[in-house]
Order: structure tokens, then C-alpha cells, then sequence
């Protein structure tokens, strides 16, 4: 295990370097606890695929997550509350919240058992401004203390035009949702189109440091 965890952090490392992507020391540290916590677990509850490689899991779900961040400082700037849909085993919001610990998130996953690890990730990493809801976004109905949120994440969603009309009660005036999509992400939205009462403001494009697979994040905001 020790020298999984020094490959983990070397991955870490030279995955953040690749994308031009700067975390402190504590930050670094907690993800690569989190890694490991997320490892254990995926032994006894379906997290992410059960074959998934140590490179995989670094690039594919915490590397991915944290593409998130310069899109962000450049579109929601500061450190306003976060809504991530779907959250799953914390991808992108749990990251996000790790990096920026400022930013109060509020993770949405409707399976009991990804739940129960989501909080135990918050408990184990001592995070404040963090928490679980066991709910569709459909189904919560409560505000958790936010009026609107600044940011609203969901990845690798199948029918984006379907999940804008789901969260479009959850979008404020400046309120920007952050689609993560795979490859074939960008599904011929343009910059300009319409869905939910929401205009695509455009996307951008990543490419992933070590498979050199690419990635899109939409981004939508409120018809004014």
C-alpha cells in the first residue's frame, strides 16, 4: 500500500503539473487521502469500475475533477456555493471543495451506500461547508441554506438538455452550470443554443495528461 500511495502522489503530481494546475500541500495530501479511502472502499461497494487502474483513477476522476477549477476562476470566480448533481463518489464536487475549501458545496446522490462514503470523506478529511444529500435533484426541494447557487456540476451527463430542465429551478440570474462531458461531450450544442431556459455560453476543451483524452465542459447560464 505504501508504495501505491507514493505512485499515487507521483501521479498527482505530474498529472498537476501537465494541466498547469497549482494545489498547496494540504490540499494535495487530502486528495491523496481521499485516493486511498476511495480504493478501500471500491473492494466492498461499487464506487467506480473494480478494474480501474491507479493512473486511471488519478487522471480519469481526480485529475479530470480539478480541470474544473481554472474554468471556474474564470467564469464564477470567488467563492460562492456549489450544487454538484449526481455526485457519485464525489466527482467533481468533492474535489472541487477540497481545492477550494472556501466555496460551501452541497453534494447530491441518490444512492444510500455512495452517500454513506461521501460523509465519511467529509468526516475524514475534517472539511466544513460541505454536505450530502441523499435526494434526485428533482426530489430536494430544499435550499440548504442557498438561495441560488453560483455553480451547478454535473458529469458525464447523457442527456444534457434533460438535465438543464431538472436543475433550471436551481438557477439563479448568474448562476453558471458546468456540464463535464466525455469526447463526444460537445453532442452538437453551439455557442447560443437553448434548453431548459438556459443559453449554452460555449464550452472549453481539455486534453488529459496522460491518455491524452479529450474532454469538454458546457457552460450554460440563464436567459436574461
Amino acid at each position: 500500500m505504501e508504495r501505491e500511495n507514493s505512485a499515487a502522489a507521483e501521479l498527482l503530481d505530474r498529472g498537476l503539473e501537465q494541466l498547469g494546475i497549482g494545489l498547496d500541500d494540504h490540499a494535495r495530501r487530502r486528495l491523496l487521502l481521499y485516493c486511498e479511502e476511495l480504493r478501500k472502499w471500491n473492494r466492498k461497494i461499487n464506487l467506480i469500475a473494480r478494474n480501474t487502474s491507479l493512473p486511471d483513477i488519478i487522471e480519469k476522476h481526480f485529475l479530470d475533477s480539478l480541470t474544473l477549477l481554472p474554468v471556474l476562476g474564470e467564469v464564477a470566480p470567488g467563492s460562492g456555493p456549489l450544487l454538484d448533481v449526481g455526485s457519485g463518489a464525489g466527482f467533481p464536487g468533492l474535489v472541487v471543495k477540497i481545492a477550494g475549501p472556501a466555496r460551501r458545496v452541497l453534494l447530491l446522490e441518490p444512492r444510500q451506500r455512495r452517500s454513506v462514503f461521501l460523509r465519511h470523506i467529509i468526516r475524514t478529511l475534517s472539511l466544513e461547508g460541505i454536505e450530502v444529500s441523499t435526494a434526485r435533484v428533482e426530489d430536494d426541494d430544499t435550499r440548504h441554506g442557498c438561495e441560488y447557487f453560483s455553480v451547478i456540476t454535473g458529469r458525464a451527463v447523457a442527456d444534457v438538455a434533460g438535465f438543464l430542465e431538472m436543475v433550471a429551478p436551481r438557477v439563479g440570474p448568474a448562476t453558471i452550470v458546468a456540464c463535464m462531458q466525455g469526447p463526444t461531450g460537445k453532442q452538437g450544442w453551439r455557442q447560443g443554443s437553448l434548453a431548459g431556459g438556459l443559453r449554452c455560453l460555449g464550452w472549453r476543451e481539455i486534453v488529459l495528461p496522460f491518455s491524452g483524452s479529450r474532454r469538454f465542459i458546457l457552460l450554460f447560464q440563464a436567459i436574461h
